[in-house]
């Protein structure tokens, strides 16, 4: 099974498109992490999701909008924890990022949620807010490598098979080291407005294209 990259983005475009406050626009964005935690986790087509929450350079961000971020992912986390959608389906769920920086309470639930799902074992989650690459990067080398293998080996997460991506694709300050070989897809539609439909459709595509690349390299038959 693979590791899937998620780069929700065009929250505030939907805010603007449709006339609804910036809150509300993250919160509706928000869904899409249960959305794809189903698709891929639950459905077991990934064995590790990874949703780029926030990136390090957002915490700069001096418009109103770090705020509404926050509420949105509030209520997100707050529908989840009611639900105990992550135990009921025995998926594992990490925070990584500067998670110091957020509010208490969006704080004290993310880490409830990540304590009490610490041993679960059909999957694992992993939120990035705050994530920074620089310091990914800088932790490794501290650690002095002796080649990059090791250096590799250091570094915060896996080898990324899939990065999907609302509208456009750039790695917004992502963990570009573990995208070497990962099959990069953009849908074209902002968070909000991403379904199950847009998704399938995508899996389809990725998957023809890996069979394709297999057939067409020994080395990722391999290696799969």
């Amino acid at each position: 099974m693979e590791v899937v990259l998620y780069m929700p983005d065009g929250n505030r475009r939907f805010a603007l498109d449709k006339g609804v406050s910036l809150s509300e626009a993250y919160y509706l964005g928000g869904k899409t992490l249960r959305l794809f935690s189903e698709f891929f986790i639950v459905e077991r087509r990934a064995k590790i999701f990874i949703y780029h929450a926030l990136s390090d350079y957002t915490y700069k961000r001096t418009d109103s909008s770090l705020d509404s971020i926050y509420t949105a992912a509030l209520r997100t986390f707050e529908d989840l924890l009611k639900e105990d959608f992550f135990r009921k389906r025995g998926i594992k769920l990490r925070v990584i990022g500067h998670i110091e920086r957020l509010p208490v309470k969006l704080k004290r639930i993310l880490k409830f949620l990540s304590d009490s799902t610490e041993k679960e074992k059909n999957g694992e989650i992993i939120i990035l807010f705050g994530y920074s690459l620089e310091e990914d990067i800088n932790l490794a080398l501290s650690q002095k490598p002796k080649d990059y293998h090791s250096f590799r080996e250091k570094l915060t997460l896996p080898e990324i098979d899939l990065v999907i991506r609302p509208t456009e694709m750039r790695p917004s300050g992502g963990p570009v080291y573990a995208m070497s070989q990962a099959q990069m897809m953009t849908l074209d539609k902002l968070n909000p407005e991403i379904s199950k439909k847009d998704l399938e459709k995508v899996w389809q595509q990725y998957s023809r294209l890996k069979e394709f690349r297999m057939r067409g390299n020994p080395y990722h038959l391999k290696n799969s």
